[in-house]
């Protein structure tokens, strides 16, 4: 459960402003179980303490209220960005990460020690 809120608390910080990230995080919430269906595929080929969360959620409120840009899966908590050094140059991690991951993610992109998941 708190790698659950640990990975939420990184996703959602868009801001340097804490309120901006609460109210984001607070609007993440309605999302959650994407994170966690997430979080549960990944974990069982990689350990997620071994991964640091990027930024990669803007609730549509914070969006239209900053006037930021975002797609609607960004809004969704659809797109997740994971980075590790464990990605970089370990072909069969990635190959492991990608297989397994395919069955929830409609896209995978790898790029240096980044991956970006995007949910269908």
């Amino acid at each position: 459960m708190s790698m659950l809120i640990k990975a939420c608390n990184m996703i959602t910080r868009i801001s340097d402003n804490e309120e901006i990230n609460s109210q984001n995080y607070l609007e993440s919430i309605d999302y959650i179980s994407n994170l966690y269906s997430f979080l549960k595929e990944l974990g069982e080929v990689i350990p997620l303490s071994k991964m640091q969360f990027l930024p990669s959620f803007k609730g549509k409120y914070i969006v239209q209220k900053l006037g930021i840009p975002a797609t609607d899966k960004e809004n969704e908590m659809k797109v997740f960005k994971v980075r590790s050094t464990l990605f970089l140059g370990d072909r069969p991690l990635l190959q492991e990460i990608k297989l397994k991951m395919a069955s929830i993610c409609e896209e995978i992109i790898v790029f240096d020690d980044t991956i970006i998941f995007y949910l269908p």
